[in-house]
């Protein structure tokens, strides 16, 4: 068995983002005895079928899901509103169809400032099935306490336990990002306050750490900058397939 299951992972399909070349994975798991992963592309599912195709093949057990840009109200195309983010993982074959009709939502309504966008109502309403992650910083939960706003946070813990029950949990990373090791000890107390589980990912953007170097050049691409000059940059290099360890 696995010791650690990534859960939080973008394939070359989280566009001039995600470094991790499907076919690459895969190999990655097989050669590592890895049996079980989940994907979790950047506001589309592109590399869903191939990914779980490719897995059954090897006997890998596949978890899909999706990194949503959530917002308020998707239908609204205002400037400024900060698109947030939410980690949604299928349970079953009703959470996958959930997951399906609110990525396609997105693009279809949502669609603003370049991202497919969806409204916390219906993540709300297409609930059944779904395993739901709190998300990374751009999360609102950390965003909010980055705010310094407990209180907030524990009102939207509570509020999302409330929907997700068991299947809401709260997402611990540590990348050596200061303002990630800030609010851990809040995750950890809020998840303990209101008896919500807590999980460790690794927002995985590529395979090996050597790899950063190219993850890089695919940021610049995308904010049209260079190496030397770059608009956008992970400034810690941990956003690999890291082992259990």
């Amino acid at each position: 068995m696995t010791d650690f299951v990534h859960l939080h992972l973008h394939t070359e399909y989280s566009l001039l983002d995600g470094a991790a070349k499907v076919d690459d994975l895969i190999a990655h798991l097989v050669k590592n005895n890895i049996d079980t992963c989940a994907i979790t592309d950047h506001g589309n599912m592109y590399a869903s079928l191939y990914f779980a195709e490719e897995c059954q093949k090897k006997g890998i057990k596949y978890i899909i899901g999706c990194e949503l840009y959530a917002v308020d109200n998707h239908l609204e195309k205002k400037f400024g509103v900060k698109n947030e983010h939410i980690v949604l993982l299928a349970k079953n074959k009703t959470g996958y169809k959930n997951i399906v009709k609110l990525d396609s939502l997105s693009f279809i309504d949502g669609w603003y400032g370049g991202k497919p966008r969806i409204s916390y109502d219906l993540i709300k309403k297409h609930s059944e099935g779904v395993i739901c992650l709190s998300a990374c910083l751009a999360g609102r939960l950390p965003q909010l306490l980055l705010q310094g706003d407990y209180e907030g946070a524990k009102t939207w813990a509570k509020d999302m336990k409330g929907v997700f029950g068991e299947d809401f949990y709260i997402e611990l990373q540590d990348h050596g990002i200061p303002e990630q090791r800030q609010i851990l000890p809040d995750l950890i107390k809020l998840a303990r306050e209101l008896d919500i589980q807590l999980v460790a990912t690794n927002d995985v953007h590529y395979i090996e750490k050597e790899d950063w170097e190219a993850h890089e050049i695919l940021l610049c691409i995308q904010t049209k900058s260079t190496l030397a000059n770059p608009k956008m940059r992970f400034e810690q290099h941990e956003f690999y397939m890291k082992s259990g360890d």
